[in-house]
């Protein structure tokens, strides 16, 4: 037997490669794999923080850290519109992009993003109703 072949488990070896495909023991799904998947999207806490990072693409977070960027998830999970995910992706890619070129970091820069972010902020509120309560920090 190589170090290819499985072992006296059965179990092919480890698959050790990058994220998301990564760490696993067998190609096969788990048994409760559809389970798992059908688990509705949860948010922990009762704030959402609107603020941004460097490389975040929509930038929510909840108590525990960074919400899934996913535009299914978001809608999924918050009941977010589309048009709202657009509007954040655009803000967090802009924000970026003024971040990374020192050429662009104005003040004037910063205060549009952050009037928009605010402006973002008071219509996540709308949508998210009175199920969170979203805060901006401004960065």
């Amino acid at each position: 037997m190589t170090s290819h072949d499985a072992g006296d488990d059965g179990l092919p070896p480890p698959h050790l490669g990058d994220f998301p495909h990564g760490a696993y023991w067998s190609a096969e799904r788990p048994a409760d794999a559809d389970e798992v998947e059908a688990e509705s999207p949860t948010v922990q806490g009762t704030e959402i923080r609107l603020m941004w990072d460097y490389g975040v693409r929509v930038p929510l977070w909840d108590e525990t850290g960074l919400l899934p960027e996913e535009p299914a998830w978001l809608r999924d999970a918050l009941g977010l519109s589309a048009p709202l995910i657009e509007e954040l992706t655009r803000w967090g890619e802009e924000m970026d992009a003024v971040d990374a070129a020192p050429s662009r970091r104005t003040p004037e820069a910063y205060e549009q993003l952050d009037r928009r972010a605010r402006a973002l902020a008071r219509r996540l509120q709308d949508e998210l109703g009175a199920r969170f309560t979203v805060r901006y920090r401004p960065w």
